[in-house]
């Protein structure tokens, strides 16, 4: 991911409303799913701010964060989260079932990220049925300048998320897109964007009043893409559990 988009991640992402539907989505799958004093590591965390998050809801779990880029380290140091360390998600510099849960979101779908070495070691560091919580960009037809700007080299449907979830030893408990209301005008947007061969992302903030205006409605469109289960949207979510038949160190990877 080019560095400026770092800087601008950090700017918008306490706030912006896309990132406030995710925080819900990720604290709602959390929710029951986690034994007492739990572990849980963020591969990819980016800036911080689902890091920061989880620290203000979830004050009796352990937050630990992993990032390959040195820029993003240092400003979730910045902000307090003192375990957070540099490396790959393909190269974990964790034990063997240290985590009890891992979040990866948008991370898999970056042009420098084999996805199925990351997933075999998100399988390494969990637990016997620990917890995975996926999200990933959706719909190979949304591709345009914003993907550019951030390294991401594809998209997926849920059929892909399913096949290498269960590739990688991990029972899926739960699978939905979120997003559709805003496809249509998106997917003009990404086909304009590449027309005119843009190299910026889509991060911006909105004024105050269409910013909320928009993730009241983002919540509302990921409660029916979960309920209805429509098929398609912008990105795809998805929990999974590490298999207890699988061994330390025994996940699947090519």
């Amino acid at each position: 991911m080019r560095e400026a988009e770092y800087d601008l991640m950090h700017a918008v992402e306490d706030s912006h409303w896309w990132y406030t539907v995710l925080r819900g989505l990720v604290d709602e799958a959390l929710a029951g799913r986690l034994p007492a004093a739990a572990r849980l590591l963020d591969a990819g965390c980016g800036t911080g701010g689902m890091l920061a998050f989880l620290r203000g809801r979830k004050t009796d779990v352990e937050l630990t964060g992993v990032d390959a880029a040195e820029q993003a380290v240092r400003r979730c140091h910045q902000r307090g989260l003192s375990a957070v360390v540099q490396g790959r998600v393909e190269a974990l510099p964790f034990a063997d079932e240290a985590f009890d849960a891992v979040l990866c979101l948008d991370v898999l779908y970056h042009t420098d990220v084999a996805e199925q070495r990351a997933l075999a070691e998100m399988g390494r560091v969990l637990r016997p049925q620990g917890l995975l919580l996926l999200n990933l960009p959706a719909m190979a037809a949304l591709r345009g300048a914003h993907d550019e700007a951030v390294g991401g080299a594809r998209r997926y449907e849920a059929c892909q998320v399913r096949a290498l979830l269960g590739a990688a030893s991990f029972d899926l408990e739960m699978i939905h897109y979120w997003n559709a209301w805003l496809c249509l005008p998106l997917l003009l947007w990404r086909q304009l964007s590449r027309l005119k061969k843009r190299r910026t992302s889509d991060l911006s903030l909105a004024p105050e009043w269409m910013n909320r205006l928009l993730a009241g409605a983002g919540r509302v469109d990921a409660g029916l893409c979960r309920s209805l289960q429509v098929p398609f949207g912008s990105s795809v979510f998805a929990v999974a559990r590490k298999k207890t038949n699988c061994p330390p160190g025994g996940m699947k990877h090519a």
